[in-house]
């Protein structure tokens, strides 16, 4: 499953059609995940689109922000373990999502996040379907952020020590959230 917004206001238009290595931000993502996940899905109100990737719109109104795009995703999902990814993740291995997909069913938790750089990254993590009343519970009470929410949950997996084995943390959980970032990216892409 891939979250993504519209248009973003840093950026001036929608990020995920922004390329980045001559392919766009949507692509490398779906590419990432789709080896791994047979339902790929975007949500949220994004103009891009790609063969084999479902879309779906928020199942609240007024661009709620990525945790409500966590709850339509999730109701939408075909299987129980959904690797969400941000759309804006240039350099995302696979690895990774098959490392975070099986650590989920190995440790019993309902999210298994990356933590690097003193923060959480719920943007690239996996979640067992069975949160979705708890997304719903914590968006009804106006909780908007996913670290937030995934801090209110009892099972969650911290992975921190074993990213390094999937290459520089902070460049393959790094967001395109400027133009600055995607100049950066574009750099590390052509390096």
């Amino acid at each position: 499953m891939i979250l993504a917004g519209g248009a973003s206001r840093r950026m001036g238009r929608d990020k995920l059609l922004l390329e980045v290595g001559g392919v766009s931000l949507l692509r490398r993502v779906k590419d990432a995940i789709s080896a791994l996940c047979e339902d790929v899905i975007l949500v949220g109100h994004s103009a891009a689109s790609l063969e084999g990737v479902r879309r779906i719109p928020d199942e609240r109104s007024g661009r709620q922000g990525p945790l409500a795009g966590l709850e339509a995703g999730l109701a939408a999902a075909r299987h129980r373990p959904v690797f969400v990814a941000a759309g804006d993740l240039p350099f995302l291995p696979t690895e990774l999502v098959g490392a975070l997909l099986e650590r989920l069913e190995q440790a019993g938790a309902c999210v298994v996040v990356p933590f690097h750089g003193g923060r959480l990254h719920p943007l690239c993590a996996v979640y067992d379907r069975g949160v979705l009343p708890d997304v719903r519970s914590a968006l009804d009470r106006e909780v908007r952020s996913v670290s937030e929410f995934v801090g209110t949950l009892n099972r969650v997996e911290f992975v921190e020590e074993e990213l390094r084995r999937f290459g520089d943390p902070g460049l393959f959980l790094m967001n395109v959230n400027s133009p600055e970032d995607l100049a950066w990216a574009r750099r590390r892409a052509v390096s």
